[in-house]
């Protein structure tokens, strides 16, 4: 895909879309606690499904990136999913934060496939050498997570959900490090800029719940702080396709 694309009707599609979103997300901040499920969230939700449909479905992508905007689809579904399940439209199991952190890490499983497909995370393809500089960032991530989670997170009196959310947070913050090292790819930076904001906004988002769940339940409570990170997150994930195959 590439910004000369945006001319094609599939193009002015996607640019439709991202309009709605915004439209959608600026609704989300006005109508704020309108109750559960929230169906702003998941209508806005299931446009980014509709937008990454749209960068799988465009034929005129580089061919090199088809696997990576599927699997790009492919995650965001996945993670719409766990939208349902969070909103208790779906269920897996009684418990929606276990059923979002279930599906959420499918998802996140998915993306560091993506991002796989663009680049080695941390082995070089041509040798089984480690790559030193992706280690370093992997490292670094998961030690600020750890903190992070110890200082303002952990409960030792809800240990199970502390472990549930500890494990997904590390899966989540090794997505973010990886999405980080594409910085040092031959990629546009428009590219690895909206890809990585994507997932630290995601992050961020995933962080809100995370305290709010073990520490403290007002925490940004009378405001859509959640789901405007999230929605912002996956939306710039998903128009960083845009820009990738520009190299």
């Amino acid at each position: 895909m590439s910004i000369a694309s945006l001319k094609t009707p599939l193009g002015v599609l996607r640019v439709v879309i991202v309009l709605a979103i915004f439209v959608s997300t600026a609704f989300l901040i006005i109508m704020t606690n309108q109750g559960t499920p929230n169906w702003n969230l998941l209508a806005t939700s299931a446009m980014i499904v509709i937008l990454a449909f749209v960068n799988f479905m465009d034929k005129r992508a580089i061919e090199k990136w088809s696997r990576f905007v599927r699997l790009m689809f492919i995650a965001m579904f996945i993670c719409f999913v766990g939208d349902l399940l969070m909103a208790s439209v779906l269920y897996i199991t009684p418990e929606p934060l276990i059923n979002g952190v279930l599906m959420f890490g499918l998802g996140h499983v998915v993306y560091l496939l993506a991002l796989k497909d663009r680049s080695p995370l941390l082995l070089r393809s041509e040798s089984p050498r480690l790559i030193t500089r992706n280690v370093i960032i992997w490292i670094v991530s998961i030690v600020t997570a750890v903190v992070l989670f110890v200082l303002t997170v952990y409960n030792p009196a809800e240990m199970v959900i502390s472990m549930g959310l500890f494990g997904y947070g590390i899966l989540l913050i090794t997505v973010l490090a990886f999405s980080l090292s594409k910085w040092f790819d031959d990629y546009p930076k428009l590219f690895v800029i909206c890809l990585f904001l994507g997932f630290l906004l995601f992050f961020i988002s995933d962080y809100i719940i995370g305290y709010r769940t073990l520490t403290d339940p007002s925490f940004l409570s009378s405001t859509e702080a959640v789901g405007v990170t999230y929605i912002g997150g996956q939306l710039l994930i998903h128009i960083s396709s845009v820009f990738g195959s520009e190299a």
